[in-house]
C-alpha cells in the first residue's frame, strides 16, 4: 500500500492524471480521412489512401502486421513520385541514385507522418519503403508489409504485367510507403475500377533476363538472380567466392575488377540495383502517356533501344530460362553464371518457394507426377505434377506417381543446394526413391539450384604425388565417434565416424584419405568414401584381407559402433583435376576413393564413366546405386583377371584434356598403366593400396644409417626395414601403411645413394635423391645420413 501511494505521489502520474481530467489528448475516432490525408501530403507525400485492417486483399499479411503493432486497425498507403528521366537513363548511378534519394525521401514521410500521430496519442509505425528488413526471417518473407498489395487495396494503383504497381497519374515512376495506425478512418479508399496499364509490352521486350513474359508469367528467379545480385543472397554469393579463393589470382580469375569496385560501391553507399528497365520503358499514367501517344517511334528510340543495345554483364542461374534468353534475345550482352541464391533452408520454405524457382521452359515436353514424403526434423507430403511449362503443387499423395521419393528432410534441403550428393544420401538411407533416377534429373532441370562456386584450381598432379613432411606433421588428430558399422558388400565394411560433439569435421575434397589410429602399434590409411559436401560426418569402407598387417581384421572384429576412433587427416594424395573429360578404373575396393570423384564430376556436368571390376557382383561395394543413379556411364566388369579388360578398346586413342582415374589391385593399375604409356604426360593419375613392386627385387644387404638429429648410428640388417631400425633405436617417427603407400614415414636423406624400387614416390622426388619412405626403401650404397 505504502509503494501504491508513493506511486500516486509522483509528479509525472499526478501531471498526466490531471491532464487526462481536462481532455484525452487522443482525438475521436473515427480519425477524419480528409485531416489524416492532408497530414501525409504536407510530410512530403503525393497520393493517399485508406485500408482498413480486415480488407481481404491484405488477409494474408493480418498476422504479420498485428504482430508488428498489436491492436492494428488501419494502414495508411502512399505514393512518392520519382523523377523520370533519372531512371530512365542507362547509366546505373544516377537511376540508383534516384531510387536511394526517393527511398529516403519516402521513409521520411512515414516517419513524419508516424511522428504527428504518436504527439496526439494515435499508436503508429512506418515499416521501412524497402530495406532495413528482418534478415534473421532470410530467405523466407523478411518485410514488415508488403506495399504493393496494401496500395493497390488504396486505390493507389494496379498491378502491371511487370510487377510493377503504377499510379493512374505517376504511372509506374513512384514508390510506396505504409504507415500502420492503431486507430480507424472515417472514409476508407476502393481499389481503381481500370488498370493504369496501357498493354503494350515493352517491359516484355525491355526486360534483360525474359523474366517478364507476354502472356503473364513472371519468372521471380531470374528478376532476382540479376536484378538484386548486390543484395541479400547475391551478396552471399559473392562473399563464398571471397572465402574459396587461395590467393588474389585466384579471386580476380573469379571476379572482375569492375564487379568488385561495384560491390564495393554498393557496401559503401547503398546496395544498388542491376536493372529497371521494365520501369524505365512503361509509358503508363496520365503524366507520362502524352509523349508515347504522340510519337511511339522516338520513345522506342530514345528510351527503349538505349537499355536493348546497352553491353552490360547479366547474372544468370546455370541451367535457368534466363541464361538461354539472354544468348538468344541479347547476344551481345555477357552473361555470369552464378549461384542459385535463393535456397530454402526448410521444407516448408522450399515448397513456398518452388513457383518462383520454376524454369517453365525447362520443363517443355515434360509430364511427369511427383510424390513427396519428407520426414525427420519436418514432416510433410506434396505431390507436384509438371505437364510440359505447368506447374501445380498439392498437400498430399494423389494419384499414380511417375516417380517417388521418400526423403529425410535435412538432407533433401543439403541435396538441393549440392551440399550433399544423391548416391550418399540413398547409400544411407536417407533418400529412397522409387521410379525413374531420369525423373529427378528432369525434375532438378525444372528447379536449377547449383552452386557455381569455382572448383580450385588443380595442376595435374605427378603420377602419385606425396603430401609433403609438412603437411603430415601439420595434419590434425581428433578423436570420433563410430557411430555406424555396415556391411556395403561380401568382406566390406562401412565406418560411419561423427563428432561426440556434434562439431563440425573438417573440409576435404575428393580423393582424401585419413589414418585410423586403432591402436598404439595399429595405424592405417583409408580413402574417405562419403559426401565431400557433409561436415557432420566422415566414411570409410574396409575391406577384409586376411593376409593384412592386422587393420583390416581389427575394423571388423574389433571395432564396435559407439567405440572411439583416433583420425589424423584428412589428407589429399589423390587430387581430382580439373578436365573435359574423365575416365574412372575401378578395382574391387579401389572404388573407394573414386566414388567422390564421380559425384563431384557428375555435379558440374562433365563427360565421365566409370569401369568397375571386381571378383563377383557381390563383392563390389556401391554397385547397384552406381548403376541405378549413373545408368549407363556405369560399367560393371566382374571377373579374377583384370587383364581381360579391353584395356585398348576403353581407352581409346590418347585424348587432350582428359584424365584417367584407376585406383585397385596391382594387376589392374599395372593393365592400365600400360596402356596409358602413349598418352600425355599428367592424364594418368594412380591410387595405389601396394607399394609397387620392383621387376627384379636385388639382395637386401645390410647397410649403416647415421641419425643426424639424435647422433646415433643404426645398422639395418637384410631383414628389417629401415623405419624398424630407427624405432628399435627408441627414436619415434611418424608412419601408417608400412608398405610405402601414404608417405607419412617419409624422410629427408643428407647424404647417400637410395633405392626407391619398393616405394610410390614421384620420379621428381627419386630424381632429387633426397627423400625416401623409411618403411620400404633401402640404401643404395653403405651407408645413409638421415635428417632424424
Amino acid at each position: 500500500m505504502a509503494s501504491r501511494n508513493k506511486l500516486d505521489d509522483h509528479p509525472t502520474v499526478v501531471q498526466v492524471r490531471q491532464q487526462r481530467d481536462r481532455g484525452a489528448a487522443r482525438p475521436a475516432e473515427p480519425l477524419d480521412a480528409s485531416w489524416l490525408r492532408q497530414v501525409c501530403l504536407d510530410a512530403g507525400a503525393d497520393d493517399v489512401g485508406f485500408v482498413e485492417i480486415d480488407r481481404p486483399e491484405i488477409a494474408d499479411q493480418r498476422a504479420d502486421l498485428g504482430a508488428a503493432l498489436p491492436g492494428v486497425r488501419t494502414l495508411i498507403s502512399f505514393v512518392c513520385r520519382m523523377n523520370r528521366e533519372n531512371i530512365r537513363t542507362p547509366a546505373r548511378s544516377v537511376a540508383n541514385l534516384e531510387f536511394h534519394h526517393s527511398g529516403d525521401h519516402t521513409n521520411e514521410v512515414g516517419r513524419q507522418v508516424v511522428a504527428e500521430l504518436e504527439a496526439m496519442g494515435v499508436r503508429a509505425i512506418n515499416p521501412a519503403m524497402g530495406f532495413p528488413m528482418e534478415m534473421d526471417k532470410f530467405p523466407r518473407k523478411t518485410w514488415v508489409v508488403g506495399h504493393k498489395p496494401v496500395a493497390v487495396a488504396a486505390g493507389l494503383g494496379k498491378m502491371g504485367i511487370h510487377r510493377n504497381v503504377i499510379h493512374p497519374k505517376f504511372g509506374n515512376f513512384v514508390l510506396l510507403g505504409t504507415v500502420l495506425i492503431d486507430a480507424e478512418v472515417s472514409d476508407l479508399s476502393r481499389p481503381l475500377e481500370f488498370n493504369p496499364c496501357v498493354e503494350c509490352k515493352l517491359c516484355v521486350t525491355a526486360c534483360p533476363t525474359g523474366a517478364i513474359a507476354a502472356d503473364g508469367h513472371f519468372d521471380f528467379s531470374a528478376c532476382y538472380t540479376h536484378n538484386y545480385r548486390e543484395f541479400m543472397g547475391g551478396f552471399g554469393d559473392w562473399a563464398e567466392q571471397v572465402a574459396d579463393s587461395r590467393n588474389a589470382d585466384d579471386y580476380r580469375s573469379r571476379v572482375s575488377d569492375s564487379e568488385s569496385a561495384s560491390m564495393w560501391q554498393s557496401l559503401s553507399f547503398g546496395a544498388n540495383y542491376k536493372a529497371a528497365n521494365c520501369m524505365s520503358v512503361c509509358p503508363a499514367g496520365e503524366d507520362v502517356l502524352g509523349p508515347w501517344l504522340d510519337d511511339r517511334k522516338s520513345h522506342l528510340t530514345d528510351v527503349v533501344r538505349p537499355l536493348l543495345d546497352k553491353e552490360e554483364t547479366i547474372y544468370v542461374v546455370p541451367g535457368s530460362d534466363a541464361e538461354q534468353y539472354v544468348a538468344n534475345r541479347f547476344p551481345h550482352k555477357r552473361t555470369k553464371r552464378v549461384g542459385q541464391t535463393l535456397r530454402a533452408n526448410s521444407i516448408d520454405g522450399l515448397i513456398e518457394g518452388m513457383p518462383l524457382l520454376f524454369q517453365r521452359e525447362q520443363a517443355k515436353g515434360l509430364f511427369a507426377t511427383f510424390h513427396f514424403t519428407f520426414t525427420g526434423a519436418e514432416s510433410r507430403q506434396i505431390t507436384v505434377t509438371i505437364r510440359d511449362r505447368e506447374l501445380d503443387i498439392a498437400e498430399g499423395l494423389h494419384g499414380e506417381p511417375d516417380l517417388r521419393i521418400t526423403a529425410d528432410s535435412r538432407t533433401w534441403l543439403r541435396f538441393l543446394t549440392k551440399q550433399s550428393v544423391l548416391p550418399w544420401a540413398l547409400l544411407g538411407g536417407r533418400i529412397k526413391m522409387h521410379g525413374s533416377p531420369r525423373l529427378l534429373r528432369d525434375f532438378g532441370r525444372c528447379f536449377p539450384s547449383q552452386s557455381v562456386r569455382k572448383q580450385r584450381t588443380v595442376e595435374s598432379a605427378p603420377h602419385n604425388g606425396r603430401a609433403s613432411t609438412s603437411d603430415r606433421r601439420a595434419a590434425v588428430e581428433r578423436d570420433l565417434v563410430l557411430e555406424r558399422k555396415e556391411t556395403v558388400a561380401d568382406g566390406v565394411v562401412q565406418l560411419t565416424l561423427r563428432d561426440p560433439e556434434g562439431r563440425t569435421l573438417p573440409e576435404w575434397q575428393p580423393g582424401a584419405h585419413v589414418d585410423l589410429m586403432l591402436r598404439a602399434d595399429l595405424v592405417r590409411q583409408y580413402s574417405l568414401c562419403g559426401d565431400p559436401g557433409d561436415r557432420s560426418r566422415l566414411q570409410v569402407a574396409v575391406l577384409r584381407e586376411p593376409e593384412s598387417r592386422g587393420g583390416s581384421s581389427y575394423v571388423h572384429d574389433v571395432l564396435s559402433e559407439g567405440d572411439s576412433v583416433r583420425i589424423r587427416g584428412p589428407r589429399n594424395n589423390f587430387p581430382l583435376v580439373q578436365a573435359k573429360r574423365y575416365l574412372f578404373i575401378a578395382g574391387g575396393i579401389g572404388i573407394t576413393p573414386i566414388l567422390p570423384m564421380v559425384a563431384a564430376v557428375d555435379a558440374r556436368g562433365a563427360d565421365w564413366r566409370l569401369v568397375y571390376g571386381g571378383r563377383t557382383r557381390a563383392s563390389m561395394a556401391f554397385r547397384e546405386t552406381l548403376q541405378r543413379v549413373y545408368g549407363e556411364r556405369v560399367s560393371v566388369a566382374p571377373q579374377d583377371e583384370y587383364g581381360l579388360l579391353d584395356l585398348p578398346s576403353l581407352l581409346g586413342r590418347p585424348q587432350r584434356r582428359t584424365a584417367v582415374y584407376t585406383c585397385g589391385p596391382e594387376p589392374l593399375l599395372a593393365a592400365v598403366e600400360s596402356g596409358c604409356e602413349k598418352w600425355p604426360s599428367g592424364a594418368l593419375h594412380v591410387e595405389r593400396f601396394a607399394a609397387k613392386k620392383g621387376a627384379a627385387d636385388g639382395p637386401r644387404t645390410t647397410f649403416e644409417v647415421e641419425l643426424a638429429q639424435s647422433g646415433k648410428t643404426l645398422l639395418v640388417g637384410e631383414d628389417m626395414s629401415v623405419l624398424e631400425a630407427v624405432e628399435d633405436a627408441g627414436v619415434s617417427m611418424m608412419s601408417s601403411c608400412g608398405e610405402g603407400i601414404c608417405g607419412t614415414c617419409e624422410t629427408t636423406v643428407l647424404s647417400g645413394e637410395i633405392d626407391h624400387r619398393d616405394s610410390v614416390l614421384t620420379d621428381r622426388q627419386r630424381a632429387a635423391g633426397n627423400t625416401m619412405m623409411t618403411c620400404v626403401s633401402r640404401a643404395g650404397g653403405d651407408r645413409l645420413v638421415l635428417d632424424l
